[in-house]
């Protein structure tokens, strides 16, 4: 399963794994279309509204072309009883998930505001979808993985679960909510290695890097500057290699793994 897999890193990661014999659960707040509207990260951001191309119907499309089958779920992170659904048609849909690629993250206002003007209903909204999410997904793929002795977990961490911001977001830096989120769900790969790393189960923080968006390419755009960042590419090569069962993949289980890294040492496309 890969959520937020419309476009960028999970779109990427989707289509890696498809390349490497998986059949794949993917999900979006939609099932049906290829376009979304930019909802802003701030309560007054210039680029919400933009148009973002990429969708679940390509994606499935391109997914079964290579010879993989494509499950599409909708979910719809701030909402616990969608995130419920998804988890069940998940498992649904092939009776057994190896892997998990937990990519998916809140698009909204809350994420990048500043202290003093972050509305607390807000916040909690970025927190509830990035780092609660993510654990009501774990806990429904868990049993199955460890009554099989197998299965990898791979979390999207970010700079900002580890990192101080050295300026404010707009310059450089990242909003108060985000930072909480991310920080909060980075600890979950060390636990669940810690608790079930010696039966099987592979967890991971995956950091990409960082990474050119459709929303980079917007807002580079709208500023008339160059867009910056690394290929999605990267991130996925080093989830799909992560979600390989082999003893270079059991040792890196529990850690923070950057994906640059990964490409690097092991020659990863």
């Amino acid at each position: 399963m890969v959520t937020g897999a419309s476009r960028g890193i999970g779109r990427a990661t989707a289509l890696g794994l498809a390349a490497a014999g998986y059949d794949l659960v993917v999900t979006a707040r939609s099932t049906d279309t290829d376009s979304v509207s930019f909802a802003g990260t701030t309560s007054d951001d210039p680029d919400e509204g933009a148009m973002l191309a990429g969708g679940l119907p390509t994606l499935a499309a391109d997914i079964e072309a290579r010879g993989a089958r494509c499950v599409k779920v909708a979910m719809d992170l701030t909402d616990r009883a969608s995130v419920s659904r998804a988890a069940g048609e998940m498992l649904a849909a092939f009776g057994r998930v190896d892997v998990i690629v937990n990519n998916a993250i809140y698009q909204g206002p809350g994420i990048n505001d500043a202290v003093l003007s972050a509305s607390l209903d807000l916040v909690d909204r970025v927190v509830a979808a990035d780092a609660i999410t993510p654990l009501i997904l774990v806990q429904a793929v868990l049993p199955g993985m460890l009554e099989r002795g197998d299965g990898a977990i791979i979390h999207l961490t970010s700079g900002a679960a580890t990192l101080a911001p050295q300026t404010p977001f707009g310059k450089g830096g990242w909003g108060l909510a985000y930072a909480i989120a991310k920080g909060g769900s980075h600890r979950m790969a060390g636990v669940l290695h810690a608790e079930f790393g010696r039966q099987g189960v592979r967890a991971y923080n995956l950091n990409p890097g960082h990474v050119l968006t459709e929303i980079g390419r917007a807002r580079a755009a709208r500023v008339g500057a160059e867009p910056t960042g690394q290929s999605a590419e990267i991130p996925a090569a080093a989830a799909v290699w992560l979600a390989d069962d082999t003893d270079r993949t059991r040792a890196l289980a529990g850690t923070d793994v950057v994906a640059l890294d990964l490409v690097r040492q092991h020659g990863l496309r």
